[in-house]
This record gives structure tokens, sequence and C-alpha cells, in this order.
């Protein structure tokens, strides 16, 4: 009776058995990827995106995950032109990951973006027209500028000493 590997290095490699192509793997990182190369990708989404919230995080985590797989995807196509024989069967499983994998990029990407102009018109103050700005610069200006005007006597005497 069979019952599977039991060591820790039996189990990993069991755990590749099936693995022919690698695109429905749950693992980002996969045999002959390098997380070097992973974290480089998603270091320059970061740098480029500048995520403020959790979310938009999670957004640009999403679309480094979907670029890597795409990026996978394109290497299989590679891979599949040349060979002798072509895998009608396998390419067009490749296209349809492909664009999977592309739309979906496209998808957290949009989001992010959406999610990024709602948090910055939040943070501005509310929109003044330039001649409403200028108008009124202007009327503060002539108030402080406008010579003074002249005293009236009867301003100045005290109560009841007329």
């Amino acid at each position: 009776m069979q019952t599977g590997p039991r060591t820790a290095a039996g189990k990993a490699a069991s755990s590749m058995n099936a693995m022919s192509h690698g695109l429905t793997s749950a693992k980002v990182i996969i045999a002959g990827e390098s997380l070097a190369e992973f974290h480089d990708l998603l270091f320059s989404l970061l740098d480029e995106h500048q995520p403020a919230t959790p979310t938009e995080a999670m957004l640009v985590n999403e679309m480094t995950q979907a670029r890597w797989r795409l990026d996978r995807v394109r290497r299989r196509q590679d891979q599949a032109f040349e060979a002798e024989t072509l895998d009608q069967k396998l390419l067009a499983l490749l296209l349809r990951y492909a664009a999977t994998y592309e739309r979906g990029f496209f998808k957290y990407l949009e989001t992010l973006k959406k999610l990024q102009r709602e948090r910055l018109a939040q943070s501005k103050p509310p929109f003044v027209s330039q001649k409403a700005e200028q108008a009124a610069f202007f009327g503060l200006l002539d108030a402080m500028t406008a010579p003074p005007k002249p005293l009236n006597i009867q301003d100045t005497a005290e109560p009841g000493a007329a």
C-alpha cells in the first residue's frame, strides 16, 4: 500500500508531478523562474504606482502576478512555436490564458487608477474658478491699498460733549 511521500523534499517534488505548463499553478513562482526577477517586477510597479493604501498595494501585487503569469505564457508560446510540430490544442490554451492574464492586468490597473483619482480628489480643496480667485485677490488688494478715509470730527467727539 502506497502512502505517498513522507519527507519534505519528497512532498515538494510530488507537488510538481502534474505540472505540464504551470499555467494553472497556485504558486506564483514555479521551477525555472527567478524569485529575484519577480521581486524586481514587483518593486518597479510599486515604485511607478506609489500605492498609498493597503488596497492599492494589493492591486499592484495582483498586477505583478498577472504580468508574471502572462510572461510565463509567452515563454511557453515561444517554446511551442520552436517545436517541430505545433500542438493546436496547446496553442489555443496558451492564447486563452494570455488573454485572461492580460485582461486581469489591465483590470487591476484601471481599478488602481480609479482609486487613486478618487483619493486625490478627496484631498484637494473644492474647485474655485480663476476669475473668482482673481476678483477676491484684487478686492483684498484694493482694501489694503485704498487711501484712508477722512476722519469726521463728530465721530471722534466724546458722547455727551456737544
